[in-house]
């Protein structure tokens, strides 16, 4: 039985200039995977923007197929100086229509994520408190 993927994107925020980007996801050939460019979202703009970005690409999720010319593709070197120099947090669609926001913490070389600094919306909670919450992951990320 195939395992059902969630749509799901990735928010990294430059540690330097506080940038955002929101890196939407596909359904790659194993598992879902980093693909197309993300939105960029200044600092100042963060209130007014994110909300709408994260639903933007969540929608995105599985719509194009999978082509690796078109996947992220960085060195180990440019993933590492990738991860250092930026702060990352995971938002997921859940089948309920919640969505789990996910605080990530440097780990082993990569990203790692832990049920307490995992945050889980409900449908109806999640247009107020969206904002909110990622801005908390983000003061809970490492």
């Amino acid at each position: 039985m195939p395992i059902k993927l969630q749509p799901c994107v990735s928010i990294y925020k430059a540690i330097r200039t506080g940038v955002y980007f929101v890196q939407p996801y596909t359904i790659g050939s194993v598992a879902s995977t980093q693909f197309g460019d993300p939105t960029v979202i200044q600092p100042d703009e963060f209130d007014a923007r994110m909300a709408g970005a994260v639903v933007t690409n969540l929608e995105k999720f599985g719509k194009e197929r999978f082509d690796p010319a078109k996947a992220k593709k960085r060195s180990v070197e440019q993933q590492r100086q990738f991860l250092k120099d930026h702060l990352g947090v995971t938002v997921e669609l859940l089948d309920s229509g919640s969505m789990m926001i996910g605080a990530l913490h440097r780990e082993g070389g990569g990203m790692v994520g832990s049920d307490d600094d995992t945050f889980i919306l409900s449908k109806e909670e999640t247009p107020q408190k969206l904002v909110l919450t990622i801005a908390e992951a983000f003061n809970r990320a490492t």
